[in-house]
C-alpha cells in the first residue's frame, strides 16, 4: 500500500518537474534590453483584436498566442498555431503564425509574425507581419492595432504588413527578480501542504477509521493536533494561576471562599492559639463554674453535705 511519506514525495518529485516549464513560460513574450525591461503578457486575450485596411478589408490578430475564432480552410503546416489571419474567397488566409520572441528595435518592442499563406505571386515565399508596439502612456487599456502599410497594396494580393500598436503595456519596467522564482517555490510547498493535510485526513478516517484531532495527519515534527493540544495547556495553566474571588473582601484572599469552605482563617499558629483559647480569663471562669456544678464549699473546700469526719449527711 502507498504511504503518505511515499505520496508526499512523489508530489514532490512531479512538481519540481513542472517548475522549469512554468519558469520559461513566464519567460515568454517578454526581454530585457540595457536594463530596461519589456513584458507583453498582458496583451493575451480571449478574444481577438481587430483593425481593417485602407480598403476595408477585416483581420484578426492575437499577441503572444492564437487567434481565438474559428479558422476556416486555412492553407498551412498548423492552422492551430495561426496568431494573424484575414478572410478571402477561398478560405482564411494567415498572415503570421505566434511568435513569442520579442525584439527591441529603437526603442520598441516588436513580434515578427512569420510562416503564413503562401504568397500569391507564384514564388516561395509566405505571408508574415511585423508587430511594433509603442510605448503609450495615455492609452490605458491594452490599445488598439493599427494598419500602417502593406505590400502589394491590393486586399487580395497582400503578403507583407505592418502594423503599429499604441499601449502602456509596450513601455519598459523593472525587470522582476528572484521574488517570482520564490513565489512560485512558496506555492509549491503550499500545494504540497495541502495535498498533504487532505490525504492524510482521509486515509486517517477511512482507512484507520479514527476520529476526532486523531484524524489529523501526524506525520511531521509539528502536527496540528500538537500545536492545538499545546494551546490547550497554556489555557489550563491560565487558569489555575487566576484566584479565586468571593464574598468576604479579606485581604490577599485570605477569606476566599471556594466551594462551600472557608480557607485561610487563621494567618499563624499564634492568633490560632488565641481564637481558640477565647478571651483572657475565660478559662478561669470555666473552672469556677465546673466547682459549683459539682456543689464544693468555698470556706472548707469540702462538697457540700459531707461533715468534717466526712460522714455524708442528708
Amino acid at each position: 500500500m502507498l504511504r503518505i511519506s511515499d505520496l508526499w514525495l512523489l508530489s514532490f518529485v512531479v512538481l519540481s518537474c513542472l517548475t522549469p516549464h512554468a519558469l520559461a513560460d513566464d519567460k515568454s513574450c517578454t526581454t530585457t534590453v540595457d536594463g530596461k525591461h519589456y513584458d507583453l503578457n498582458q496583451l493575451k486575450a480571449n478574444k481577438d483584436y481587430t483593425f481593417k485596411s485602407l480598403g476595408g478589408q477585416p483581420y484578426r490578430i492575437n499577441v503572444c498566442a492564437p487567434v481565438v475564432s474559428e479558422i476556416w480552410a486555412p492553407k498551412v503546416d498548423k492552422p492551430e498555431e495561426i496568431a494573424a489571419v484575414t478572410r478571402r474567397q477561398h478560405g482564411d488566409f494567415s498572415i503570421g503564425a505566434v511568435n513569442t520572441t520579442l525584439t527591441v528595435i529603437g526603442g520598441h518592442p516588436m513580434l515578427l509574425l512569420t510562416g503564413g499563406n503562401l504568397c500569391l505571386d507564384g514564388s516561395d515565399l509566405r505571408a508574415s507581419t511585423a508587430v511594433r508596439f509603442i510605448c503609450d502612456t495615455a492609452v490605458f487599456g491594452a490599445g488598439k492595432p493599427e494598419l500602417i502599410a502593406q505590400f502589394p497594396p491590393q486586399d487580395d494580393a497582400a503578403c507583407a504588413f505592418f502594423v503599429e500598436w499604441r499601449t502602456h503595456v509596450a513601455c519598459p519596467t523593472h525587470e522582476r527578480g528572484s521574488w517570482s522564482f520564490i513565489a512560485i517555490l512558496a506555492t509549491i510547498f503550499g500545494v504540497l501542504f495541502m495535498l498533504y493535510i487532505i490525504v492524510g485526513l482521509l486515509y486517517n478516517r477511512f482507512v484507520l477509521d479514527l476520529r476526532g484531532f486523531d484524524q489529523i495527519p501526524r506525520y511531521s515534527l509539528i502536527s496540528f493536533s500538537d500545536v492545538v493540544q499545546f494551546f490547550r495547556n497554556c489555557i489550563d495553566r491560565v487558569k489555575s494561576r487566576t484566584p479565586d474571588f468571593g464574598g468576604g473582601g479579606g485581604v490577599n484572599g485570605s477569606w476566599g471562599r471556594s466551594g462551600s469552605d472557608y480557607r485561610g482563617l487563621a494567618a499563624s499558629g499564634e492568633e490560632g492559639a488565641s481564637m481558640l483559647g477565647g478571651p483572657p480569663g475565660f478559662l478561669d471562669e470555666e473552672d469556677e463554674g465546673e466547682e459549683n456544678i459539682h456543689g464544693s464549699d468555698p470556706e472548707s473546700g469540702r462538697p457540700q453535705g459531707v461533715d468534717s469526719n466526712g460522714v455524708i449527711r442528708l
